[in-house]
């Protein structure tokens, strides 16, 4: 009985997420689809923002089933991921043509892909 109630709960998560993916998605989507000037390079975003958020889920359900510290440090680094992919795509909608001198959306991408680096190896070699 507990793992039918258990399951069902990561379920209804699991479609809340992903709901709230699409839901985030389709903004931009929408946009660039419009624009098609840089459709594939905005379709990896895309799909990178996508496999980020879906691998933060897995790993922070598998943090809940397992307790292992070390997940939680892998989900945090997807979703800082998922989210330097999202300010990336967000800022390239509101600020198409930025300066140099400006602090742009592949900036966003570089410093959130650091931190994902980091908060991954946290994740790998960290030993209690």
């Amino acid at each position: 009985m507990t793992y039918l109630i258990e399951e069902k709960k990561y379920s209804i998560f699991l479609i809340a997420v992903v709901g709230s993916i699409a839901i985030l998605s389709f903004p931009l989507i929408f946009n660039q689809v419009l624009e098609a000037e840089h459709l594939i390079h905005v379709a990896i975003h895309e799909i990178g923002f996508v496999l980020a958020a879906f691998l933060s889920v897995m790993a922070g359900i598998a943090y809940m089933k397992t307790r292992i510290f070390r997940m939680l440090f892998s989900s945090f680094a997807f979703g800082v991921l998922g989210f330097g992919q999202v300010a990336y795509m967000y800022s390239e909608i509101l600020q198409p043509h930025h300066g140099g001198d400006t602090f742009g959306g592949g900036d966003i991408l570089d410093i959130t892909i650091l931190i994902m680096t980091i908060l991954f190896a946290v994740g790998v070699f960290y030993r209690r």
